[in-house]
Parts: C-alpha cells; structure tokens; sequence
C-alpha cells in the first residue's frame, strides 16, 4: 500500500508541474491590461486583443506551446491593438507567437529591451513598431534558439541601441531567422545607432548561425554599420539596402557570408551610402550587386586592418584583440556598377586608432567591375592577394594578371540595375576548394556547383540560390500596414 501511495503522490506532483509549465488548449479575447495578464497567469493558448490602445503593458509569458499548439498572443483585427508607454513584454517559454500588434509612441523609463525573448521556436511576425524612445535600449532582444522575427516593421528609433540584438550562447548557437522585414532609422549621431548587432565583444569567437533574408532595408543610416556581426557563421542573404548611409559590417567573428544582396544608392555624387566592411577571417562575400555608392571613408567593399592584443581588454574578460586581423577572405562574382569610390580598398582606415596590423591573404574571383573611380586601392607593404578572372571596364588601380580590362556591354532592367549582355566568359570555380564544409553546405550560390557566367547570376522568379529582384515595401512588413 505505501508504495502503491508513493506512485500515486509522484504522479499528481508530475500532472501538477506540467499545468504549470505548459498552456492550457483555450482561448479569450481581452480588452484591458488586466485581462490579458489574467490569462497569461492562467495560461491560455490563444489570446486576442480587442482593437484600442494599451498603456504600460508589461507581463511575463512563462509557460510553453508545442509543435502542433502554439501559444498566440494576437490582436483581433491586426494592427488595431496599440501597445504604448511603458511596456515590456518576456517571453521565456517555447513555441510563442506574438503577431498583429502596433508598437508605437512608446514612454519607456528604464533601458531595456521592449521585447525579451528566450526559449525556443517563438516568433515575433506581422507587428509594427514605430517610435519607441525616450531611454536607449533596443526593441528586441533575440534570445534562446530556433527563434524567428518576420514580416514586421522598424523605424524611428532616435533612442540609443540596435532594434533588434541577437546574445550568443557559449554552445550551440542561436539558429534564429530573420527575415521579410523593412528597416529605417534616421542618424543617430554616435555609435549604436545599426539596425541589428549579432554578438559583441566577449562572443566573437562563438558561433550564432543567425540567417537575415529578404529584409529591406532603406535609409537605415543611424551609423556607419547598418548591421554589425560579431559572431561567427551568420548569413546575409536576399536583402535590399537601398540608400542606406553605412554598411553590412561583420565586425567581429569568423565564416560569415553575404550572399545575394543589392547595395544600391540613387542620391548621388556624395551619398554616403557603403557596401560590405570586412574584418576578422574567412567570410565570404559572394554574388552581389553594388551600383551608385559613395561611401565616406573607403571603398564600396572594405576591408579593416587590425589591432595588437590589448592587456585591458583581457582584464574586462572580452577577447585581446580590439580589431582582429583580416585575412583568408573570398570575394567572388560580385558586379560594382557606377559606384562614386573605389570598388575594393585594401587600405582602409590603416593606423587609425592603432590599427597597424595590414590586411593579406585575400581572394578574388569572377568580380565584374565597371565605372570610372579607380578600382582598387592596395597597401603600401606586400600583400598576398589571389585575382583570379576578374574583369574591369575604367581604371584598375593594381597590374595583375588575374584582373583584365574589358569593355561591356550592358542593358538596363530598370533605374538600378543593369546586367551584362556578356554569357562569357565562364567562372572559375577554383575558389569552392577554399570553402571550409560547413559554409559550402549554407550556401545557396547556384555557383557553387553549376557553371555560371562573370558578375552575379540572377536567378528565375522565384528560385533561391542567386540575386532576385530588388524588394520594395510592398514585399516586407505586415500584411495590414
């Protein structure tokens, strides 16, 4: 009888932990702060807000959906529900979707993210966020693993921090995905002003797996980095930046790949708008298309020089190396069109703030370069580079047999974008025996295995694996906007 007691003790404290931990399978519609956090306390699986404005909306979703049910936190006519003022909002369970709700004019006082996620497979999709400042802080702080913000909306951060920072784990990743997105922020006037930092200082060495795909970003110029990566093994891939004053920097971190992007600027002679910046080892920046971009300081694709181990950044606990050297890189069937600096600088901001350490051990394959700036901008000391198969129309700024002059013929596909008549001659694909595994197996170039010509391969409507036409708003953000 005791044990037969014990068992039965042992099974109700069991069925009572899971009601605590997982969601019960109801719904409700609320229309007050105190409804909603009533039924997030009682763990309702599908919760609705009626149409109106939310003040102070702060709560805790501590319980977890699955698979097949998820736990939705939606509103009853998307884009009605308004969260404002001083709001913050957790999610720390599994399987948690946040989507419909407008964001806007917040009055927050304490510095810290709007929207916290940790867990696993949650999904913040189809919201607005607009305007929420007063305190820096970033809007969402991407947490935890297999976790996705999509179809959603970001401008107006004139506050301190990135809209969305992704912390690294010491293992395991983050494998979070990013994606259909439409980004703007206005100057910000110091450093903190990207549009999404991915690891710092003390995770560079870590690796995310972080995917950011199909996002527009246009006029995000709230600093010199549009987005900073400072992790290892992310991707970029299918995003528009149009008119943004900065650029794609993978700041820190090893085995990042820009893949597929259009870096466009149409404001003209002095714009200000940049490419890629390039520093740490073995990124790969692979079928892009860089047209109209005047950079302020270096060329459209730059590469950092690097710093000494610094003895005070191991004593904070961040790795030695404040800027790391830059080598082993691949660039590969680029197109640069018209663009107001040099295509390629190799010597960008050497001995500024003790960056004394040169870049070396580049490679160059398939890149078409046509405008009339200079090219290239070599360092002063030797440097090994590998051209191979590139071709330029203009001035070339270096003498190597791996970069030939050729005039194009080219035709336009609209006011951006123009491609070349040209289907010879074919790519060297060489360059796919220098790609550790693991990046081969995340890339989707169609050049990685198929022949493709010269310059970047666009790919058919629809298809993955080369550049697709150039989003506007209409392709990103929240279907009710």
């Amino acid at each position: 009888m005791d044990n037969f007691l014990r068992k039965m003790t042992c099974l109700f404290v069991l069925i009572v932990m899971i009601g605590q931990v997982y969601a019960k399978d109801e719904s409700v519609i609320v229309g007050t702060v105190e409804e909603l956090k009533e039924a997030v306390e009682n763990k309702v699986t599908h919760i609705q807000l009626r149409d109106g404005v939310y003040h102070d909306m702060r709560f805790e979703v501590n319980y977890s959906g699955s698979e097949k049910t998820k736990v939705e936190l939606s509103a009853v006519n998307p884009g009605q529900a308004i969260i404002t003022g001083n709001s913050h909002i957790e999610i720390n369970g599994d399987y948690i979707e946040l989507s419909g709700i407008d964001f806007n004019h917040g009055d927050r006082n304490i510095p810290e993210a709007l929207i916290l996620v940790e867990g696993k497979h949650n999904r913040i999709s189809q919201s607005r966020f607009r305007n929420y400042n007063k305190v820096n802080g970033v809007w969402i702080q991407l947490n935890g693993q297999y976790n996705q913000v999509d179809y959603c909306w970001f401008e107006g951060k004139t506050s301190g921090a990135s809209y969305i920072n992704v912390d690294v784990p010491k293992k395991g990743g983050n494998h979070h995905l990013i994606d259909h997105n439409f980004f703007a922020r206005p100057p910000l006037g110091k450093n903190g002003g990207s549009a999404m930092r991915i690891g710092h200082g003390s995770m560079a060495t870590r690796f995310c797996y972080t995917v950011v795909e199909y996002n527009l970003f246009e006029d995000c110029s709230g600093e010199s980095e549009i987005m900073s990566s400072k992790s290892c093994g992310n991707t970029f891939r299918y995003n528009t930046f149009l008119n943004c004053k900065g650029a794609l920097s993978l700041r820190q971190g090893e085995q990042g790949i820009i893949e597929s992007n259009y870096f466009v600027s149409s404001n003209g002679e002095k714009n200000r708008c940049g490419g890629v910046a390039l520093r740490s080892r073995k990124h790969l920046v692979v079928n892009n298309y860089f047209s109209g971009l005047a950079p302020k300081k270096g060329g459209v694709i730059s590469f950092g020089n690097g710093t000494l181990p610094d003895p005070k950044r191991v004593a904070q606990g961040i790795i030695a190396i404040h800027f790391p050297k830059t080598a082993e890189n691949l660039i590969i069937n680029n197109q640069l069109i018209d663009n107001k600096a040099e295509s390629i600088d190799l010597l960008n901001d050497y001995r500024h703030r003790n960056k004394i350490v040169p870049t070396d051990s580049m490679f160059f394959y398939n890149n078409v370069m046509i405008g009339e700036k200079s090219h290239v901008r070599l360092h002063e000391e030797p440097q090994y580079l590998v051209w191979k198969n590139n071709f330029y129309q203009g001035k070339s700024g270096v003498e190597t047999a791996g970069l030939k002059k050729k005039t194009f013929c080219i035709s336009k596909v609209d006011d951006s974008v123009v491609v070349l008549k040209e289907k010879e001659p074919l790519a060297d694909q060489s360059w796919v025996n220098d790609l550790p595994e693991e990046m081969f197996k995340r890339l989707e170039f169609r050049g990685k295995k198929k022949k493709t010509p010269i310059g970047v391969y666009f790919a058919p409507k629809g298809k993955r694996g080369g550049l697709q036409t150039m989003l506007n708003k209409r392709d990103v953000g929240p279907n009710w906007k």
